[in-house]
This record gives structure tokens, sequence and C-alpha cells, in this order.
């Protein structure tokens, strides 16, 4: 449920910077994705961590039945958090002048300030959502995630249309947009307030009972710790509580095992959204003009980023529904299946992530064109593409890595392709404009897809690469390109002359999309690359006509070893 909206609500994010860039131009478009890449940021380092120490410490206590134990972590990881969301308000709102010019986006201030607010909101929801995922009530943060990022994109069209209307600057209506970021953490909030104040009245929840004179009773250290009677009421009015003394931490001891919990995991969370500042930090400075052609070249890169985005999000998501299969294998010793489940994961993220390139490569000119209206950066997008790759490849083998209990090593490899990316754009940009950046994005994925392999490896027994895999791949890769390019150079001259650009583009996008789509999974059939048993582990595949349509194809390809 959390996984799915997630997936949902990043979706719902991700679409909503086309009609941005549709409607304010590219200048907008880039300052809007340099500011938001700094907000991440700094909402990741607001909140990340805490929230996954509150679902395990409140898991703890819940498995203890202490209530008012885990309603205590609430309370003092809510009261941390918030100040710590306060001090980074205060550093966002008071410094976004330094942000602006660091970033070498002057007209950045603004949004800047405009983007703090939402850390006055942000990370008190963020530990709401942890104390619900702590006691397994997904729901409730599933729900949330998704009210945040309705409100947010409601909150920025509505904002945009005022902007649009008044002729505001591009500062100003890159401000007002980013208004949504604070609409959304305030509704996400709201909704995780109003769902744990209907929670907590439900009937049959535990009652903690605090004895009348609470007594202190002091451990070997000589710190204090409160002991109190804790019990549920049976029967009527003559019920009297059963109870049971709890020792409760001291408040400094319970702080200290939050953060204890928190630091690790922030340290982590705060790697991926380091490729998105990167680029907003280095790109517009490294681009020799600078100014505000700078900012609208940012803009028209950022436009291949957004589809990279939607392409590793899919990957994801198919991955994570792999995982605790992966996880269970390991539970139970079986190295065999473990290694299998990697295996084909691996392969359906090269499989993926190789389909996806060559897809946009083919297709950057009339997908450029009928998603943001020309044909700019064509080249950066097909680039940028190329990194398809390397994502998807870096997505699954993270996730791959997670499933066996290995945290540290994805978050390190994706911080050293971080700074390779950082020290590529140095070297690229300022001769090859935003197709350098590009080129180092595609770089940067597959060196961190790369070091992510080879962590695996010495963790599970891959066996090496085949070669009738390899060759079926890539026959199948090349009838898919084939197709792709056939009937985009049908199509693109038969619409050409008879429909306006835009239109022409998009009659061309979609079935090249759909037609690549189709041909590479029939050749990857028809061929033996992957058999029914390896499609039939992906979710919503196995019983559909999907599964049907795919077995007809092996079995008058493979008439010999026909599956029912």
């Amino acid at each position: 449920m959390l996984g799915g909206a997630a997936l949902l609500a990043k979706l719902i994010g991700t679409l909503q910077k086309i009609p941005l860039q549709n409607l304010a131009g590219d200048e907008v478009f880039g300052l809007y994705t340099a500011v938001y890449a700094l907000a991440v940021m700094w909402m990741t380092l607001a909140s990340a961590g805490i929230p996954v120490a509150v679902s395990a410490l409140v898991a703890e206590k819940a498995a203890k039945d202490d209530e008012e134990g885990a309603r205590r972590i609430v309370r003092w990881a809510g009261a941390l958090i918030g100040l710590i969301g306060l001090i980074m308000f205060a550093a966002l709102w008071l410094g976004a002048d330094a942000f602006a010019q660091w970033m070498g986006l002057d007209a950045a201030a603004p949004a800047i300030r405009m983007s703090s607010l939402a850390l006055l909101f942000s990370p008190v929801a963020a530990v709401l959502r942890g104390y619900h995922q702590g006691r397994m009530r997904m729901l409730a943060p599933a729900l949330s995630q998704l009210a945040e990022q309705i409100a947010r994109v409601a909150f920025m069209l509505v904002a945009l249309a005022i902007a649009l209307n008044g002729a505001w600057s591009a500062s100003a209506t890159a401000a007002a947009v980013h208004g949504g970021l604070a609409t959304g953490a305030a509704m996400g909030l709201l909704v995780m307030a109003a769902i744990s104040v209907r929670e907590g009245r439900k009937p049959g929840q535990p009652i903690p009972i605090r004895s009348s004179g609470a007594k202190k009773s002091f451990g070997t250290a000589g710190k204090a710790a409160e002991t109190v009677a804790v019990g549920k009421r049976h029967g009527g009015a003559g019920g009297s509580p059963i109870g049971r003394v709890v020792v409760i931490e001291p408040r400094a001891a319970l702080v200290k095992r939050i953060i204890r919990v928190a630091v690790p995991v922030a340290a982590a969370s705060i790697v991926a959204p380091m490729f998105a500042l990167i680029d907003a930090f280095s790109i517009p400075r490294l681009l020799d003009q600078g100014g505000e052609w700078a900012l609208a070249q940012f803009g028209v890169y950022s436009r291949g980023v957004a589809l990279l985005q939607l392409v590793v999000l899919g990957v994801s998501g198919a991955a994570a529904a792999l995982v605790p299969a992966l996880t269970a294998a390991r539970t139970r010793g079986d190295e065999a299946e473990l290694a299998g489940r990697a295996r084909f994961a691996l392969r359906l993220a090269w499989w993926f992530g190789c389909a996806a390139a060559a897809g946009l490569a083919l297709l950057a000119v009339p997908i450029n064109t009928a998603l943001f209206g020309d044909d700019s950066g064509s080249v950066a997008m097909a680039l940028v593409g190329l990194a398809a790759v390397g994502g998807t490849l870096q997505a699954v083998s993270a996730a791959l890595l997670q499933g066996i209990g290995e945290l540290r090593a994805p978050a390190v490899n994706l911080a050293a392709a971080a700074l390779l990316k950082l020290s590529l754009n140095v070297a690229l940009v300022p001769q090859h404009g935003i197709a350098g950046a590009a080129a180092a994005m595609a770089i940067a994925y597959a060196i961190a897809a790369t070091l992510n392999a080879l962590s695996l490896r010495q963790r599970v027994q891959l066996p090496a690469p085949r070669a009738p895999l390899a060759w079926r791949s890539v026959a199948a890769l090349a009838a898919m390109a084939a197709a792709v390019a056939l009937l985009a150079h049908g199509l693109g001259g038969l619409f050409a002359a008879v429909m306006p650009a835009r239109a022409a583009a998009l009659l061309v996008a979609l079935p090249g999309v759909a037609l690549g789509a189709a041909v590479f999974a029939a050749a990857l059939v028809a061929l033996g690359a992957v058999a029914p048993h390896e499609w039939r582990e992906l979710p919503g595949i196995s019983g559909t006509r999907l599964d049907r349509w795919m077995l007809r194809i092996r079995n008058l390809t493979h008439r010999d070893n026909r599956e029912g």
C-alpha cells in the first residue's frame, strides 16, 4: 500500500512538470527545477531518518503492549523534529540570497524562501507517518502522501494560472508555484492529524493508567526512570484494572535512542537527491553565457531528466515487488533461489533500461515536441535517455542489496557516482553545454550500477552472463529498434504535411512507444530469453490476457517445449 502510494505520488509529481513547462516556458521550468532540487534536499535533511526511527521504536513498544511508551516516543520525536524543521526553515529563509548566488541564479531567492515554508509542516507529518507505520496502519500514511501531492499540484496549477494572467516575472512565477510545497505539506499533516485523532478515539484501545503516586526508581547509572501501572479495564463499572509495572526511559535516553537510529538512515537518504542538487548548483554556472539563457538551457536539459525519472520509477516499482521474495529466500538460507531471483531481477532491469534508452534515443524529437512543444535539446534528451540503462540497473541492484540486508553499499556507491557526476559536469558542460551534462548523467549512472553489481556479486553467487542469452537480448533490442525507426519514419512523413507539428509528433510518439514495447516483449519471448515461470513472477501478469498472449508466442516458436 505504501509502495503504491509512493509510486503514484511520484508519478503525479513528475507529470505536473509537463504543463508547467508548456505554460510557463523553459526559463521558469529551469528555475523551478533548480529550486525544487534544493528544497527536496533541505526537507530530506530536516526529516529523513526520524520517521524510520519512530516506526521501529513504536513497533518495539507495540510488541510489548506499551501504548503509553509508543505515544511518548511520538511526542518527543515530534518535538525534536519540529525544532529541527524550525531551524532548517530559518536557515533557508534567511540564507535564500546566499543560496541563490551559490547557484548562480539570483532570481531564485524568492522561490527558495517560498519553498522553505514546507519545513514548518512536513517534518511533523513524517513523524506521524512513522508512528502509524510502526503500528502497521499503512492506510493513513498512504492517504497522507497522496493528499500532499494532489494539494501541491493543485496549488501549483492555480498559482501558475494567476501568475500567467498577471504577466508576472519568471522569478515571481517560480516563487508562486513553489508555494505548492508548503500547501501540500500542510495538507499531508492535516490528513495525518485527523486520522490520528480518529484512531485515538476508537473503542478497545489499551488505556494507560498512571498510578496515583508514580515512584522513582534508580538504575545502576544513577538516572531516574519513572514506573507507572498500565492495564486494560475489564467488566462493567466494578471492573478493576489488571496492570503491570512498565519502566519508562528517561527523556534524555529516549531522545538519544531516536537520534541513534535516525542518523544512519538520514545519511543514506540524502544521497538520492544529490544528483539533482549537483546539477542545480553546477550546470547554470558552467554554461558559458549565463543569465536567462543559462536558466532556459537548464530547463531544456530538465525535460529529459523528467522522462528518465519516469523510467526509473517504473522499474523501481517492479524491483520492490521482487524484493520480499528475495528476502524470504535469504531467510530460509536458499542460496539457489536467492541467486535465481537476483539474476532475473537484473535481467529485467537490463532489458527495460536498454529498451527505454533505445526508444528515447530514436523518438527523442517526436517525444520532445509532443510533450514540451518544440524539439529544443533533443540531442541532450537522447543522451539522457541512455542513462536509463544505468539508472534502472542501479535502482534494481540497490533494491536487491537492501533485500539481502546490505544497506550501506548502495548509498556509498551512489554518492561516489554523484561526485563523479560533478567532476564530469565541470569537464564537459563548458565545452558541450547541456549535451555534456546529459552524457555525464549516463556515465555516472553506469558507474553506480557497476559498483552495485560488484557489491552484489560479493554477497550472492551470481553466474557469469551467458552468450546465448546475450545474443537473444541483443537481437530482441535490434528488432525493436528497427520497428520503431521504420514506424517513426513512415508516420512522420505522413502526418507532418497535414497536421500541426505537435499533433503530428504525438501521433508518432505514442504508436512508436507502444510498438516498441510490444515488439521487444514478443521478441524476448519468441527467442527464448524469458520463460513463462519467470514472467509470471512479475505482479499482475499470471493468468492475464498478456500472460496468454506471451504463452501463445512461445508455443509457436518452441513447439518441442510447450507449457500450459
